[in-house]
């Protein structure tokens, strides 16, 4: 459905069924990818900008034998973890909880809330402190790792034409 009007980005659920029109799309806005690790570990992600509710939600679950974990953007201070042999927990963001490394990136203290803005903040504060020499490590995104992601994207695109698995070319 298209508004037959202009509107605000996410502004959309202010309109009636009536400020709709429908439309056709013929676009490439989902797919579902199958991959394999060196270790012969496999995984699959999903990618969409067509959910109905969704403003631009980033999902992960990473699930194991005994444990499995997972972190929505959509609610940024918590995180769930399932197990199979124990109740299930439900982390909330809180630095007394977190490892030192981790500890690093939350800024204010349990029960206050850190989201979306301060992903930017941790990264350009890790960036200029690594310039500056305050720290040794690189521990943000490099030039190597966004070549790295269009090479990861570059075999998506090459095995969904192929309709065949595909190596990354890194």
């Amino acid at each position: 459905m298209k508004p037959k009007k202009e509107v605000e980005t996410y502004s959309g659920k202010m309109l009636k069924p009536s400020d709709y029109e429908g439309v056709k799309i013929n676009t490439e806005d989902y797919a579902n990818v199958l991959f394999e690790f060196d270790n012969g570990a496999g995984g699959s992600f999903t990618v969409s900008q067509c959910f109905a509710g969704r403003k631009n939600r980033l999902f992960y679950e990473l699930s194991g034998s005994k444990c499995s974990v997972v972190w929505d953007q959509e609610r940024p201070n918590e995180m769930w973890i399932g197990y199979r042999e124990k109740a299930n927990e439900l982390l909330m963001k809180d630095p007394s909880l977190l490892s030192e490394r981790a500890r690093a990136y939350a800024h204010y203290p349990g029960g206050h809330p850190e989201a979306y803005p301060d992903g930017l903040k941790n990264f350009l504060l890790r960036v200029y402190s690594y310039i500056a020499g305050r720290n040794k490590e690189i521990d943000f995104s490099t030039f190597q790792d966004g070549h790295n992601e269009l090479a990861i994207c570059d075999a998506v695109l090459a095995s969904a034409g192929s309709k065949k698995w595909e190596s990354v070319k890194y």
